[in-house]
């Protein structure tokens, strides 16, 4: 997961920076910035802060990602600057998903992501084997309504 989350900031650093570059430089459009600045300042210095992101972030998010498929529900915790915890009860569950684009295909990853009634609400699992995050989504869509009631 660390290697996947290297890569894609790597990717992203890549086409943000080279934004960053024509912007500052004025290559294809005009120079936004004051003449007075130096040509690459901006660029250089944008790059310089989203490469250390990228190269610091993984490792910190992955030691501080983490969930559990508890008896009633899933608890998920993640975040670097800002740590957030959800707890979503199965009976809340109204759909299941797995996701799965071009890179993380490459790595063998898929994201679990569970939908639940209330709008904009889904918690998500990222980083999973993608064989382990398909057993994982057909266990809990197949979780009848009443399997977490108390009895």
């Amino acid at each position: 997961m660390r290697t996947y989350w290297w890569v894609s900031g790597a990717i992203r650093t890549v086409l943000l920076g080279a934004t960053l570059l024509i912007v500052d430089l004025g290559l294809f459009v005009p120079r936004l910035l004051p003449s007075g600045w130096p040509r690459g300042l901006v660029a250089g210095s944008g790059i310089t802060v989203l490469a250390l992101w990228a190269a610091l972030a993984p490792p910190i998010a992955y030691r501080r990602w983490r969930f559990a498929l508890r008896e009633r529900d899933l608890w998920i915790r993640r975040g670097i600057l800002f740590r957030s915890i959800s707890v979503i009860p199965f009976r809340r569950l109204q759909f299941v998903d797995t996701q799965q684009g071009p890179l993380a295909r490459i790595f063998d990853l898929s994201e679990l992501v569970v939908h639940t009634a209330a709008p904009g609400t889904a918690g998500r699992v990222p980083g999973l084997d993608a064989a382990e995050a398909e057993l994982l989504r057909e266990r809990l869509a197949h979780l009848e309504p009443d399997d977490d009631e108390p009895t």
